[in-house]
């Protein structure tokens, strides 16, 4: 045999030098293979418990006045309201799921003057809490200063007999001077009195207000 024929076949074919990989990327690869599988249990874990969660009412967003009218009655100025909110279910639906909330509503008659202060000539408040019983499955609604509660298991009968037809006594007509300009503020808020039962069972974030506090003002000239 040719000894050109033995140097071909055990010809020693150079070594190719090992792909280097930079420092921790066996490990960073390792990672991240376990990484997968743990944010799948995570978002996992976190769709089952969004589940089991009961849906909560959504609340109103604001309040609406139906009526707002300044009256004289008798010889005193007096302030008729009528007042609600843009979602009637959301707030039945509240209610329902346990919720307890006040409304509160301050009235307040000023003389105007330019660029002096105004002068505050009278200040009137009201509130009153609304509820739901269970037992009975009527609405309540319990007026500050009144001993028997509104009843009714229809909640907007309920509300057109009393939130729509408040009449606040503000001050006598003789306290006002002719020809000058006045004006009525109405604050209003409405607010929970206690922590619903379903707060603790909900990861959402919740507020002490069932609607934004209002103020609604008119200007007349008696």
């Amino acid at each position: 045999m040719p000894p050109h024929f033995l140097a071909s076949v055990f010809r020693i074919q150079p070594r190719r030098p090992a792909p280097v990989r930079p420092f921790g990327v066996r490990a960073l690869s390792a990672a991240n293979g376990l990484a997968s599988p743990l944010l799948l249990c995570i978002l996992l874990a976190l769709f089952l418990l969004l589940a089991a969660t009961p849906a909560q009412a959504l609340p109103p967003r604001q309040f609406v006045l139906d009526t707002f009218a300044i009256e004289t009655r008798d010889g005193t100025l007096v302030l008729r309201l009528g007042v609600g909110v843009d979602d009637p279910d959301g707030l039945r639906d509240l209610l329902k799921d346990g919720a307890e909330m006040e409304l509160r509503g301050t009235a307040t008659l000023t003389r105007r003057r330019g660029v002096l202060p105004d002068v505050t000539l009278a200040e009137k408040a009201f509130a009153c809490v609304l509820r739901h019983d269970t037992l009975t499955r009527e609405f309540e609604l319990r007026l500050e200063g009144r001993e028997a509660p509104w009843r009714d298991k229809n909640l907007t009968r309920l509300l057109e007999g009393t939130w729509k037809r408040l009449v606040l006594p503000l001050a006598p007509i003789a306290g006002l001077e002719k020809g000058e300009p006045h004006r009525v503020s109405l604050a209003l808020s409405l607010r929970h009195t206690d922590v619903p039962p379903w707060l603790s069972r909900t990861l959402f974030f919740w507020s002490w207000e069932v609607v934004p506090d209002a103020t609604f003002t008119q200007d007349f000239t008696y």
